[in-house]
């Protein structure tokens, strides 16, 4: 499965806008998910190139490749062993600064591994999707993000948190 960006040509704007593939994956022995769009990670995921098994969950969104003039930059951070191993996508520079703050073990992968757009009072504008984001909130901490708020709700019946704004939590808002 190799990496090919979708471009779209934005209509009076005279630019293009490539946008990003996200694509879950789910990891049964450590009950975790994760997202990515980078090649070779999905690659080596794919390949089972990983002291344990991932699997494509069927679910994806897109997200910017680059900066866009409603954007904002989604971070990275790795959770040592101690804290998890896992992953959070923190949305924004606050949240993402605040992350690293609080939490100072957690290695900050990139600052912006993609762009998404914040939700302004947890609605999403016009043309957009909303991405709901879940937490665990167990030791071995983890999140999952998605689009459908059914789904989301399944993982509040399990026990996992909804995290987000306005009434309906959404997190981010995917192109």
């Amino acid at each position: 499965p190799g990496f090919v960006p979708l471009t779209y040509s934005l209509t009076g704007f005279g630019g293009s806008v490539t946008l990003l593939d996200v694509i879950e994956y789910y990891n049964a022995e450590l009950d975790h998910y994760f997202i990515t769009w980078m090649p070779g990670e999905q690659a080596n995921l794919d390949a089972g190139n990983t002291p344990t098994k991932w699997t494509r969950t069927g679910y994806s969104f897109h997200a910017y490749a680059a900066p866009q003039g409603d954007s904002s930059p989604v971070c990275r951070y790795y959770l040592p062993p101690a804290f998890g191993d896992s992953h959070f996508f923190g949305r924004g520079p606050a949240e993402c600064d605040a992350t690293g703050v609080a939490h100072p073990a957690f290695v900050l992968e990139d600052p912006q591994f993609m762009q998404m757009i914040l939700p302004a009072a947890g609605a999403c504008p016009a043309g957009t999707t909303p991405i709901y984001r879940v937490f665990s909130n167990r030791p071995d901490a983890n999140h999952r993000y998605m689009t459908d708020r059914a789904q989301r709700d399944a993982m509040v019946a399990k026990g996992w948190l909804a995290e987000g704004d306005g009434s309906e939590l959404v997190v981010m808002c995917a192109p």
